[in-house]
């Protein structure tokens, strides 16, 4: 592995990540890996640069900002935790061709979009088009998927329609013991970390699939119904092949957001390397006998 340490640069860090992002740089664990201080380019003034994170400011983010791309000329890694909307991917896009990284890490954590397409021709496929067409500069990109995030307090915790549980009760798809993959948000941080620091970047696969657990929706429920008290009764119930093709019907009407939990809960039910239980794990490749920190686990 090449010795020399890792110039990083990174857009998004109102998002959910990006504070654990910054965690994992404040760290200590990768210091030997990075160049410091890495760029965190933010819209906003008020930030404090440090001797690890310098701030550039740049309110509009774009290609057009000259004294943002001058910034980034050099930059190892380029990592976008903006989020998958089509302006957001254009503008990255854009600075990503001018400034040419070695390694472009885009904003695809989540379910692997990639195995759902495959039961589901073109679903989400806006999140993999960036990937695809930064690949076809010669540009290193690599894309993480993470299933679930775990967020105390949130998804999974709080917010947990994902598993059927609904004011009335649960509605069930699939098999309540159904096993899938989640990810706590430090452990992103890390994983994202780790990755940009990963040299050669040559040798790191397109994709990487990580998780800090793995559960079942009766694990969900019953971390629910122990956190508030409560006991829920199971109100309906459909197979993992019938959810598919309601699934199926639905999408093939048309996207609609409102319909979104069913899609996540049906992808759920489909089982392993389906979307968000995945089968193998790269957790070795990013966190060697969990060598550099230990990863959390659910709650």
């Amino acid at each position: 592995m090449s010795t020399s340490k890792a110039s990083i640069a990174i857009l998004g860090l109102n998002g959910k990540l990006g504070k654990h992002v910054i965690n994992a740089i404040n760290s200590g664990i990768f210091d030997s890996k990075i160049q410091f201080p890495v760029k965190a380019i933010t819209r906003k003034e008020g930030h404090t640069s440090t001797d690890k994170i310098e701030y550039i400011v740049s309110p509009e983010t774009s290609v057009e900002d000259t004294h943002l791309i001058d910034s980034l000329k050099g930059i190892d890694v380029f990592i976008d935790l903006t989020g998958a909307s089509p302006e957001a991917s254009e503008k990255v896009k854009q600075i990503v061709t001018k400034i040419k990284p070695q390694l472009f890490i885009p904003s695809q954590f989540g379910s692997d979009v990639e195995q759902v397409q495959k039961y589901a021709p073109g679903f989400l496929a806006k999140k993999t088009q960036l990937s695809q067409s930064i690949r076809q500069l010669g540009i290193k990109v690599v894309d993480i998927y993470t299933s679930f995030f775990a967020i105390p307090g949130s998804v999974l915790y709080d917010m947990v329609t994902p598993v059927g549980i609904f004011e009335d009760g649960i509605h069930l798809i699939g098999d309540i013991d159904q096993k899938f993959s989640i990810s706590k948000l430090e452990d992103i941080g890390r994983v994202v970390l780790s990755v940009a620091t990963h040299k050669p970047y040559k040798d790191l696969p397109d994709t990487i699939h990580v998780a800090s657990d793995t559960v079942t929706v009766k694990d969900v429920i019953d971390q629910y119904e122990k956190s508030k008290g409560t006991k829920l009764n199971i109100v309906s119930k459909k197979s993992a092949e019938e959810g598919k093709k309601e699934f199926l019907d639905k999408y093939n009407a048309g996207f609609d957001f409102n319909d979104f939990v069913f899609y996540l809960q049906t992808i759920i039910a489909q089982g392993v390397d389906k979307g968000v239980y995945f089968g193998k794990l790269d957790n070795e490749l990013v966190n060697p006998n969990e060598s550099l920190w230990k990863w959390s686990k659910y709650p």
